[in-house]
């Protein structure tokens, strides 16, 4: 149950940033991997998450952190490509010219991602 709501949640997050940035190419490109894994092995799309995303971030997440998330992101995406670099590069590419509207969103849905992320391992 909790891994098919993290897994639901991270593609209606991927949804929503390729609404919002409709010329982000590797934004579509990862909702269509996350979808088809989720289709797979849900597991893996979790163990994704967790190992790129949660496992660093955590605590900068919960506490809004965007200048850890955005370091973070630039490392990563320079060292090693994932399916879930798109997202992190949002904070890089966009963060600054996004709504706070918008702003407030995303770091919603990641800290939703990350507390299901860690229910669904726990489970």
């Amino acid at each position: 149950m909790a891994l098919t709501a993290f897994c639901n949640q991270l593609v209606r997050f991927f949804e929503e940033l390729s609404t919002t940035f409709p010329d982000e190419r590797d934004i579509k490109s990862g909702l269509e991997v996350i979808q088809g894994a989720r289709k797979i092995n849900p597991r893996m799309v979790l163990d994704m998450f967790y190992e790129h995303v949660a496992k660093d971030l955590f605590d900068a997440i919960m506490a809004g952190d965007v200048d850890t998330i955005v370091q973070y992101g630039k490392v990563k995406i320079h060292g090693t490509f994932n399916e879930m670099m798109p997202a992190l590069a949002i904070f890089d590419k966009h963060w600054a010219t996004l709504s706070s509207a918008n702003q407030e969103a995303i770091l919603k849905y990641l800290k939703v991602l990350v507390v299901l992320c860690e229910k669904a391992r726990n489970a």
